[in-house]
């Protein structure tokens, strides 16, 4: 679990107390790369912390994937309807494995048990959901503003990593742009 302790030591000091209790709650899950781990039709009521490998979510909108996030070693992957109720929009929301993962999960009922009960894992989350808005707050306005070349700047400076790792498609979803687009824009 080091990289999982690394990343949540990296933007938080939580207790060693409190991180041995929620990492005592967690199980391992191996995934093989392409698995729908969240769908639509089903409820899934866990929060998977990833280990080794990269997932992305995405809805589909007029019939295409649009990619919303991209999750890799150290982050979290959730449900959004599951874990902050029925939103509307999500209810197509998929979560696809792309690589061979080694995830930790434990049921989302159980991390607010302790979010109620250990202010430094509550903290810890309360960061993580900031980090999140803000990240989508900056793809937002950078979508608004910035032609696509700067977005795929954008994106290199911050997720240079993620293009050796993730289809070229997922990507250009992800930025808003047509996968033509991105292919010239990395020419």
């Amino acid at each position: 679990m080091d990289n999982i302790i690394a990343s949540i030591r990296k933007h938080f000091d939580v207790r060693d107390e409190s991180l041995a209790l929620m990492i005592s709650g967690l199980k391992e899950l191996n995934v093989p790369k392409k698995t729908m781990l969240i769908q639509p039709d089903r409820s899934d009521k866990n929060i998977y912390f990833v280990e080794n490998g990269i997932a992305r979510a995405y809805t589909i909108r007029d019939g295409k994937e649009v990619t919303s996030w991209f999750s890799k070693e150290g982050d979290l992957l959730y449900s959004t309807n599951s874990f902050h109720g029925p939103v509307p929009g999500y209810e197509s929301e998929t979560v696809q494995v792309l690589e061979d993962s080694l995830l930790y999960f434990m049921p989302i009922d159980q991390l607010e048990v302790l979010c109620r009960s250990h202010i430094d894992i509550a903290n810890w989350m309360r960061y993580v959901q900031q980090k999140a808005f803000v990240e989508m707050e900056r793809r937002l306005i950078n979508r608004f503003y910035l032609s696509a070349e700067k977005r795929y700047e954008d994106f290199m400076a911050n997720h240079a990593k993620l293009i050796q790792r993730v289809n070229l498609g997922y990507i250009a979803s992800y930025l808003g742009i047509s996968h033509v687009t991105l292919c010239a824009l990395r020419k």
